[in-house]
């Protein structure tokens, strides 16, 4: 849910802020202060405000009355009133206003928590619409699997192809260069910029993303490690919570490493494709990476593994490489070296560069997998590509 705070002092604005963010949940926060004596709404896209949570150790007639503008109309936001102020009189004050939760102050975090919970069975359960999109995250079992090209490529068929509408996060905190796989040059913002702002929300996505294509958006990894210092997994959460809602699909780029910004995006993948090719030190880092998903209680069906350049007369065979792994490949993308190192220096997609390579043919089929569409192969790629 996304929850609106307004306190009365910044020092009550603080105490809300760690009580509920210790809360571990997938909620989104924007902290507000009173600004003046007039409870105003201004800061608040209430259309898309799930809660509104006030605190004030005094209810005054000039809240209940802005309470009420609000709840005329519509359930949506709900609204939780944190008061001293709680006599019998009062509290039906507030009922009558439309406040559907009152808690005690000086604050108690299960109190508050519970009466969270309510409203969110009451309220928003009922009310709110499903995500339009799924989160899909691509990560290498080691170095070097060319993830992100496969990342990349398929996001663009998505968007070309499938015609869905695509936003790439490329979430490594160091050396992230999705971008370039894509285009020739880097834009002016990335992830780090706007993944701790207040009030985050679809706009503010996208008008920092790259629009590489009409519906192809990428959100790029930060220029240097300094930038991603205190970026905390809960905001991690909040920007995959608000990029759903816009997207149809939203693609993860993945370092290998498991820290904590990782495991929370890997938490909320639909699914994960680790990307392996059929060399040996590969099949020893995929058994090592299928144990951990294992460990982490990541069902089969959310953990495919993606055999990269392969080839027919390869060794070990697929059917080798599987029972080394112990898990069946479920996507195998054929070896077609020049056409995917020319697409990489020119920064183009192999889609858009060489649509008749076996690459392209396989990651078009792949997009059209993940989009739960037909490929129609009448219709020629090119023509889709370019119209």
């Amino acid at each position: 849910m996304k929850i609106a705070v307004i306190a009365s002092t910044p020092e009550k604005t603080a105490l809300l802020k760690e009580i509920l963010e210790a809360h571990d949940g997938q909620d989104q926060y924007l902290f507000l202060a009173r600004q003046g004596d007039a409870l105003s709404f201004d800061g608040i896209d209430l259309l898309n405000t799930h809660v509104v949570l006030i605190e004030s150790s005094q209810v005054d007639p000039g809240d209940l009355l802005a309470i009420t503008g609000c709840t005329r109309n519509s359930t949506n936001p709900a609204f939780i009133f944190i008061t001293s102020d709680h006599s019998e009189s009062r509290l039906m004050e507030m009922m009558h206003a439309g406040v559907s939760e009152v808690v005690t102050e000086p604050v108690d975090g299960d109190a508050l928590h519970e009466s969270i919970e309510r409203v969110r069975s009451r309220h928003y359960i009922a009310s709110a619409t499903p995500p339009r999109g799924k989160v899909i995250s691509f990560v290498s079992c080691k170095g070097g699997a060319d993830a992100t090209f496969l990342a990349t490529n398929i996001g663009y068929a998505l968007a070309t192809i499938c015609n869905k509408k695509v936003l790439y996060i490329d979430l490594h905190q160091q050396y992230g260069d999705a971008a370039f796989y894509l285009t020739e040059s880097a834009g002016p913002s990335s992830y780090a910029d706007i993944i701790g702002q207040a009030g985050l929300d679809s706009t503010v996505v996208a008008s920092a993303s790259m629009q590489i294509d009409k519906n192809f958006f990428l959100l790029q990894a930060p220029d240097t490690l300094e930038k991603t210092s205190g970026i905390k997994p809960q905001q991690v959460d909040n920007l995959l919570s608000v990029a759903i809602q816009d997207y149809d699909f939203v693609i993860i780029d993945l370092a290998e490493t498991f820290d904590a910004l990782t495991m929370k995006a890997l938490d909320r993948s639909e699914q994960i494709y680790a990307v392996m090719q059929p060399v040996l030190p590969y099949m020893r880092a995929m058994s090592k990476i299928l144990h951990v998903f294992t460990l982490l209680g990541y069902s089969a069906q959310k953990v495919k593994v993606l055999l990269n350049r392969m080839d027919k007369d390869v060794k070990p065979s697929q059917s080798k490489i599987e029972e080394a792994i112990q898990k069946p490949c479920d996507w195998v993308v054929p070896n077609d070296y020049l056409n995917c190192i020319e697409s990489v220096n020119a920064g183009i997609p192999i889609l858009k560069l060489a649509p008749d390579s076996t690459v392209s043919k396989h990651l078009m089929k792949l997009a059209y997998e993940l989009a739960g569409t037909k490929h129609v192969p009448n219709k020629s790629l090119f023509s889709k590509l370019f119209g």
